[in-house]
């Protein structure tokens, strides 16, 4: 049998009907909005390092690794084979110049030195021996010569005397003859007195002009000999530092062998090595910028050396200021040879960039969000992009790291 149901359980059981629902379907959506909210990604401000896109220069550098070093520094060495005897300067004292360095043994310069002076001697006593032995032959042909052209003249004056008489009848015609003939002989005895002596004094100056020849070749030689004696007491030719010297007294040395340098520690350069690959864009004369810390100190590529050893190549660059406060031996730095610029372009201060499908992007503000940005970078160097797509001027991007975010196309800032 049916019962009537009461009013109030008929409106508790639609109270229940119409709850459930709602509060399902409230419950779903407060779990999506908390979802929703913890998926989208989010950075704090004061984590973020930002920079605006501005107008200004750019330029494209090759990098590379340097090392400062003295603007000058001279080896000294040894001029012969020796050994050293006295070591006067340290590692890290003064040199002034013409001061001496290390003392070497000079036994065998000073032997060489009393060797070519002894030849010069003997060379100066032979040219001497024959510019007597030319002056007597000279004498003696001419006073044959002078004696000849007598007996021609004789010779003549009786030719003429046999001619005279024969035309007169007082003598005959062989007697004639025979003067001529006289006359003919004395003639060539003559012109050979007379060739004899020219060869005698070609021959004798020559002789003479050799041996001064050889003179002057060892007088030249034992100049050479003086100036490696000299060089027994290696001197400083400039003041600076001792840096280096040979180790232990009494040791051996080659000629040519290092024995000690001395730099001039009042200027520096800088010694820089780069992949040989990137070499080739490399050339004497270009801009190049040397930093070290927050210093930077502008140059030029001096020269580049002609070997690559390990696959690296070595170039001086000299700088503006080579007297920098900064500069010290051994200091390294960071070298940047400049190789193309251009003016009045769009540039962000360098920063890494997020690749994405094969594009570089940034994020740039956009209120409080940062929007993932597709850009196209030109000329970049250690401190600059250029850009010439896809930002403007003005322009705030991120330059922090954001690859947390690479995947997001946009990032709450909070």
């Amino acid at each position: 049998m049916d019962r009537t149901i009461e009013p109030s359980v008929r409106q508790r059981r639609t109270i229940r009907r119409l709850v459930v629902p709602v509060g399902s379907t409230s419950a779903v959506i407060i779990l999506v909005m908390l979802v929703t909210g913890w998926l989208h990604p989010s950075v704090r401000r004061d984590q973020l390092r930002t920079a605006r896109v501005e107008r200004g220069d750019v330029s494209a550098t090759l990098d590379a690794s340097g090392l400062v070093v003295p603007g000058f520094e001279q080896i000294l060495t040894a001029p012969v084979s020796t050994r050293v005897i006295r070591i006067l300067k340290t590692p890290g004292t003064e040199a002034r110049p013409g001061e001496p360095v290390v003392l070497l043994d000079d036994k065998d310069a000073r032997r060489e030195v009393a060797r070519l002076e002894e030849q010069i001697a003997l060379k100066r006593n032979a040219r001497r021996q024959t510019e007597l032995e030319l002056e007597r032959t000279r004498n003696d042909l001419t006073t044959s010569r002078e004696v000849k052209a007598l007996e021609l003249e004789s010779c003549r004056f009786e030719l003429n005397r046999n001619r005279r008489m024969f035309s007169e009848g007082l003598t005959h015609e062989d007697a004639v003859r025979k003067s001529e003939a006289d006359v003919a002989r004395a003639r060539i005895e003559l012109d050979h007195l007379e060739s004899q002596l020219a060869n005698a004094k070609e021959d004798l100056a020559a002789r003479v002009e050799g041996l001064a020849l050889e003179i002057a070749i060892l007088e030249k030689d034992l100049e050479r000999a003086h100036e490696r004696l000299d060089r027994t007491a290696v001197t400083a030719e400039r003041a600076g530092i001792v840096t280096w010297v040979v180790a232990n007294e009494g040791a051996a040395a080659a000629e040519g062998e290092p024995v000690a340098r001395v730099a001039d520690v009042g200027t520096y350069r800088v010694e820089a090595t780069l992949s040989d690959v990137l070499a080739r864009r490399l050339t004497a004369g270009l801009p190049a910028v040397v930093r070290s810390g927050d210093t930077r100190l502008t140059g030029r590529v001096h020269k580049i050396l002609p070997t690559v050893q390990n696959g690296v190549v070595t170039f001086e660059v000299h700088l503006d200021e080579p007297d920098h406060a900064i500069l010290r031996p051994n200091l390294r730095v960071d070298v940047h040879a400049v190789t193309e610029q251009r003016t009045g372009t769009l540039r962000l201060r360098r920063g890494p960039l997020l690749d994405v499908d094969g594009r570089d992007t940034v994020f740039v503000v956009r209120g409080g969000r940062a929007v993932r940005t597709a850009v196209t970078i030109g000329l970049s160097n250690f401190e600059m992009y250029e850009i010439t797509g896809g930002l403007s001027e003005g322009d705030e991007v991120i330059v922090s790291d954001m690859s947390d975010h690479r995947n997001a196309k946009e990032v709450k800032i909070r």
